[in-house]
């Protein structure tokens, strides 16, 4: 087995690893709130958490603040271009939910979808736009400083961890797989959970905006 191979096998599984002890820290905190739909395709937090105030920059050398959420239902992911499996495999199930969204989903331009490099070392805003728009063209990439980026992560519990080896630019980065929702009033609203599917994460969404519009009413 490569050196190649064996470092994206470990990648994988911590990756997993670090998933799944962020959704029981969640579970925890949240206690008997989180509702976890019987499939588990998503945990439903019925008393959203308010995000506080953050500064990233996308792709197009903007600002992306919490400003930036408000309006809009957001799907978050982290993780950074270099990603050999995980990140690629995401965010083309992200764009496949994305166009049944777009085709069954009223209101479907209050919806946005952000990757979020941990790996700004690397993660340029040019790297960064060629890597989301090869996705989605209308994706978003943001990055910041590493106390920029773990402002963020920290409020929704998105783990992470940049290996990076002295002398090498081909370190790994160990995240979280999991895709968070925020709601257009800038809460952390719910988070999806792999093995994803863009069919299932589209009719979730539609659930939970049903559910939302009922609660409003």
């Amino acid at each position: 087995m490569s050196l190649k191979f064996s470092v994206m096998i470990t990648g994988v599984a911590l990756a997993a690893i670090l998933a799944g002890v962020w959704l029981a820290d969640v579970y925890r905190e949240n206690d008997a709130r989180a509702m976890l739909l019987p499939d588990q395709v998503i945990t439903l937090f019925p008393d959203p958490k308010p995000l506080t105030a953050f500064t990233l920059t996308d792709h197009r050398n903007r600002v992306f603040d919490l400003a930036s959420l408000k309006g809009k239902w957001s799907f978050l992911f982290f993780g950074y271009t270099h990603c050999p499996d995980v990140c690629p495999t995401t965010l083309a199930v992200l764009a496949r939910a994305h166009d049944n969204i777009a085709r069954n989903t009223l209101g479907a331009e209050r919806i946005q979808f952000i990757f979020v490099s941990v790996d700004p070392n690397r993660d340029t805003a040019g790297e960064l736009r060629q890597y989301v728009e090869y996705f989605d063209t209308s994706f978003l990439g943001v990055t910041g400083d590493n106390a920029q980026i773990a402002n963020l992560a920290g409020q929704l519990g998105a783990a992470y961890r940049v290996a990076i080896t002295p002398g090498t630019e081909n370190y790994p980065v160990y995240h979280t797989t999991a895709v968070f929702l925020v709601d257009p009033l800038a809460r952390y609203h719910a988070v999806f959970k792999p093995p994803y599917d863009a069919e299932a994460i589209s009719k979730r969404f539609k659930v939970v905006r049903e559910l939302e519009a009922g609660n409003a009413a």
